[in-house]
């Protein structure tokens, strides 16, 4: 276990509410790959699976309520998709790379319409700003100049163009060494996904991915910067056993056959998630551990105190929300993926 020094406050054990999930079972229960979970102001909790395309909604008590949406190319239909967003309206929006945009749904989730902007590379992550506006996650390339990048933008609903560039992550790489080497680019380009975090009230949070700086970063609807919190961490290396583990799930999930797989990242992200909690403050999830720690700040960055769920993975994935943590793995050991509910 990763022992941190960097403790400087009290520690709360987080408690879990309840898990969902069974390795056979229906549909209700049983997942093929969470991409995104979520909960709107009416406590009801949102699961995005990729592979089964479909939204499930459960209550606050784990409770299955229904399927919204389905696999399949129809009107409200899903293949593949990559994210969802809960809209200050109460509309789900769903990143559905297969109509190229949106499918969205009302917050009674009957199907709405679907919005067609990008001929390539559709979003990956939105957050709601505004009723009007949302923060874009998007992947770019350039083949002639060799150029790969993210881009995180503020845009106006249904518009295809950022009004405003947040933030921009870029990398060189040549197509020799694509070949001679393809782990750089494909982690690049699908694992080191950017997120932020909309508290609805017209600010964004965003965390920048990185494995040697710890930063946090709020913008508010006109992309003006009204926080910037830094730490410094020392970086912290991934243990051999959790590289070779995380080898065999990158090069099975992105189908990579170059001898030996895809190798990661050797260190591990400073950050893994950022949002609101359920104490209206602002948590910080630590990717340098493999527990659930957060460090959490009031509102201007002053550091409160510390919270930690002790279960350890190494593929953990988070939503913070203001009901508490929505927490699953990528890679369980179990080989089956369960929804917890951590407060």
């Amino acid at each position: 276990m990763y022992v941190d020094d960097e403790i400087t406050c009290s520690v709360d054990t987080l408690r879990l509410e309840f898990a969902i999930g069974e390795e056979l079972g229906d549909s209700t229960n049983t997942f093929c790959s969470i991409v995104a979970a979520d909960i709107d102001n009416q406590g009801r909790i949102f699961v995005l699976d990729k592979i089964d395309a479909s939204v499930r909604e459960y209550d606050l008590l784990g409770n299955y309520i229904r399927h919204v949406a389905r696999s399949g190319s129809g009107p409200g239909e899903l293949l593949r998709p990559r994210g969802m967003t809960i809209m200050n309206n109460g509309n789900l929006v769903i990143n559905a790379p297969s109509k190229k945009g949106y499918v969205i749904f009302n917050d009674s989730l009957e199907f709405v319409e679907e919005i067609s902007i990008w001929q390539n590379n559709s979003p990956y992550h939105i957050s709601s700003l505004t009723d009007e506006k949302v923060v874009v996650c998007k992947y770019g390339e350039n083949p002639i100049t060799d150029a790969l990048w993210h881009t995180v933008g503020i845009y106006d609903w249904g518009e295809e163009e950022w009004e405003t560039l947040l933030w921009k992550d870029s990398v060189i790489i040549t197509l020799h060494e694509m070949f001679s080497d393809p782990s750089p680019a494909d982690l690049f380009c699908s694992t080191r996904l950017l997120r932020t975090n909309s508290d609805g009230l017209g600010s964004v949070y965003f965390a920048q991915v990185d494995t040697l700086n710890y930063r946090v970063i709020r913008w508010d609807s006109t992309g003006t910067q009204t926080l910037n919190i830094t730490m410094d961490f020392s970086p912290v290396r991934k243990s051999p056993e959790e590289i070779a583990a995380e080898s065999v799930y990158l090069t099975t999930r992105l189908d990579n056959t170059q001898e030996g797989g895809i190798r990661p990242y050797a260190f591990r992200e400073m950050i893994s998630d950022v949002g609101i909690g359920p104490d209206g403050n602002l948590w910080v999830r630590r990717g340098t551990r493999t527990d659930l720690f957060f460090d959490i700040y009031d509102l201007d960055g002053v550091l409160l105190r510390h919270a930690v769920y002790p279960i350890e993975s190494w593929s953990w994935e988070t939503e913070t929300t203001s009901y508490g943590i929505l927490a699953w793995e990528l890679d369980p050991l179990e080989g089956y993926q369960k929804l917890y509910f951590i407060h």
